[in-house]
């Protein structure tokens, strides 16, 4: 960026704009090694795991047939030389064994049409081994230092707020796209800066300021007004004008940049206002406008900053005070700044003490919908869903009504997420509600309806995941299974599907060519290659479980003139109707729960969940589960749980007292 721009807005010196550059500049957050993850228990150099021979033995019995060899079945190699090889691949892969002890346990594996099968004791013998590996929490785990950059969504919503502007103003509206990781866009490693962000920046602060402090007249009347309230009743002359404009500035500073300032930061700040005075004489508004936008350009505002107060550069972990905690609270429930009570709460220096009764007023509140648009919208997916083609407008936008609706009523009735897989109602309006069958609903407004339980009930039952997954084309709105199966896989049950092996043919039912047969006809075609079977055997089960529905999620009894064949089995439990697939699910409500979990810790932290995580998420799971499956209980324990309530330092000397 030029620096001359820098200079026109903010109207400062060539060496404090150079200096300030250069501070945001050199504060993009950068990846650090997992620190946490040297001191974990479960490190390859512990002693060995108990039951390895055993473990060696079973592998060798039931599943070497298939995965060993250069060509492994779904490139699943379970052939080792030894328990170093072993587990060297947790070292290379760490979700390798646990993805191993799931599919076993779940007797996903072997398959059914294995010749023999392993006993509960062998079972037992693997997924213990497994276990023994992963080892055991004996305090509190951060995973890696974090540094993160609001994203365009926080920013816009942080600027909105700070300012006391309406729900109108999107500071951020010409921003460039942020990166996503681990499937959402406030994933600290992905959210760096660029000269070209902070040109952004610039004037997203200087529309903002002005807009709220109302320079020219030109403004927000009502945001200038509470901007300014703490110098009601001031009585000002030509001496007091810097008096003045630094009430305003140590009322707005704190708030701007979360936590409590020095003297001497508001000093700093105050810098600009006199700057101001010197180039616009008497303008108090524009001096504190001026101030308030270098404010805002500090990587104090424009980042979540958590340092420890005894930090020795060491990278040590440490729990993260009242004022750290308000932030990590209000950017996970609301994607936004604190609150007025937050921060009272924070400053009393009893937030810690009085989680529980803050958590549950969060939810409550409009902001919450964050959750339904950021958290669900992006872990399930339905941001994007006005990206489907051949479908009219106006039904995506019934179809993500539908959704965020009913993510929402679960959200604030505190309801339990087990509904999310299944349940008798669900939020529909008149487009919607033609498309499913449903009597009785006019107008744009979603209502609650009850659903006929054989046909519909949870989001699997939705036509916006039904849509999404489908990739509808052509006027028979056609169906892809497979997707279907992998976005549940995927998606609600955290579980990874390889890419498929190099050299198959794609399916032909996507080329807008009329089909000869059903969908279900042509992939069970397609899985006789030895090399699609192990992968297809997991995922197509549960998309022919909803064949029932097409493309756009309208319910069907025939594909291309032929009867709908509903039929699978999962796990050794057979099912034959939508309605038996959604009960035979509640067999998997413990994978649920745990990838629920899971994405929602990556969520709250802003970082991908870990090894070092996996206690706490044992932790949480059950708490969870004793709670009843609450939506509130799943907040409130992840709140509580040691990776939300600590944090790691970076690592600016080396620990004298660590090894080489």
């Amino acid at each position: 960026m030029k620096i001359e721009r820098l200079l026109v807005v903010l109207g400062i010196p060539v060496v404090l704009g150079t200096a300030l550059y250069t501070v945001i500049a050199n504060s993009a957050p950068t990846p650090l090694p997992a620190a946490g993850a040297q001191s974990h228990p479960a490190t390859l150099a512990q002693a060995a795991a108990p039951g390895f021979d055993k473990f060696k033995q079973t592998l060798d019995t039931y599943c070497i047939t298939c995965h060993s060899g250069e060509k492994p079945a779904g490139e699943i190699l379970l052939s080792f030389k030894d328990e170093a090889a072993a587990r060297h691949k947790a070292q290379e892969d760490p979700e390798f064994w646990s993805d191993v002890s799931r599919m076993v346990s779940s007797r996903e594996m072997p398959p059914n049409k294995a010749r023999i099968k392993p006993t509960d004791a062998d079972r037992a013998a693997m997924t213990g081994w497994i276990a023994a590996l992963a080892g055991d929490s004996s305090g509190p785990r951060a995973s890696h230092f974090v540094l993160h950059r609001l994203n365009n969504r926080e920013y816009a919503n942080t600027m909105r707020d700070l300012f006391y502007l309406p729900d109108t103003w999107d500071a951020s509206a010409d921003f460039p796209a942020d990166e996503r990781g681990d499937g959402f866009d406030n994933n600290s490693d992905t959210l760096t800066i660029s000269p070209v962000l902070i040109e952004h920046y610039l004037d997203a602060a200087e529309r903002t300021v002005n807009q709220a402090m109302n320079i020219d007249n030109k403004g927000d009347k009502a945001a200038a007004a509470h901007l300014n309230a703490p110098t009601q009743g001031f009585k000002e002359d030509f001496s007091d004008w810097q008096q003045k404009t630094r009430l305003v500035i140590e009322a707005f500073l704190p708030r701007a940049w979360r936590r409590p300032v020095t003297k001497e930061e508001v000093d700093n700040i105050m810098k600009f206002a006199a700057l101001a005075y010197t180039h616009d004489g008497e303008s108090t508004s524009r001096a504190a406008g001026l101030a308030m936008r270098a404010a805002i350009m500090s990587p104090e505002f424009l980042f979540r900053l958590e340092r420890n107060s005894s930090d020795d550069g060491t990278g040590k972990q440490f729990q993260i005070n009242d004022f750290q905690l308000a932030s990590r609270l209000s950017y996970f429930l609301w994607s936004s700044m604190p609150d007025d009570e937050l921060f009272k709460a924070a400053l009393a220096g009893r937030l810690h003490d009085h989680l529980d009764e803050q958590i549950k007023r969060m939810l409550q509140s409009p902001r919450a919908v964050s959750l339904t648009k950021d958290f669900m919208g992006q872990w399930l997916e339905i941001r994007g869903l006005d990206k489907t083609t051949n479908c009219p407008p106006e039904l995506l936008l019934a179809m993500k009504g539908e959704t965020e609706h009913y993510f929402n009523y679960i959200v604030h009735e505190d309801r339990s997420i087990m509904e999310l897989l299944d349940s008798d109602y669900t939020f529909v309006n008149q487009t919607l509600a033609e498309l499913y069958g449903i009597k009785g609903v006019t107008g744009g407004d979603f209502v609650k309806v009850k659903v006929d339980p054989e046909q519909r009930g949870g989001i699997f039952t939705q036509a916006s995941f039904l849509t999404l997954t489908a990739k509808p084309l052509g006027a028979s709105r056609r169906t892809s299974p497979v997707n279907r199966g992998k976005w549940i896989l995927e998606n609600i049950f955290n579980e990874k599907i390889p890419p498929p092996p190099p050299n198959v043919p794609p399916l032909a039912v996507d080329d807008g060519k009329e089909l000869k047969g059903t969908v279900r006809q042509i992939l069970e075609q397609h899985r006789e290659n030895p090399d699609c079977i192990t992968c297809h055997a997991r995922m197509d089960p549960y998309g022919f479980a909803l064949e029932n529905y097409d493309g756009f999620g309208a319910w069907r009894t025939r594909d291309n003139n032929e009867p709908v064949d509903t039929t699978g089995q999962i796990n050794g439990q057979k099912f034959s109707t939508p309605r038996e697939f959604r009960t035979l699910l509640a067999v998997r409500k413990d994978d649920f729960r745990r990838a629920l979990v899971t994405k929602m810790l990556s969520y709250a932290l802003t970082r991908g969940a870990d090894d070092a995580d996996k206690p706490a998420l044992d932790q949480i799971c059950t708490a969870v589960q004793k709670d009843g499956d609450t939506f509130s209980s799943v907040i409130i324990n992840l709140v509580k749980s040691d990776p939300f309530q600590h944090a790691r330092s970076s690592i600016t000397r080396r620990n004298p007292e660590a090894k080489p």
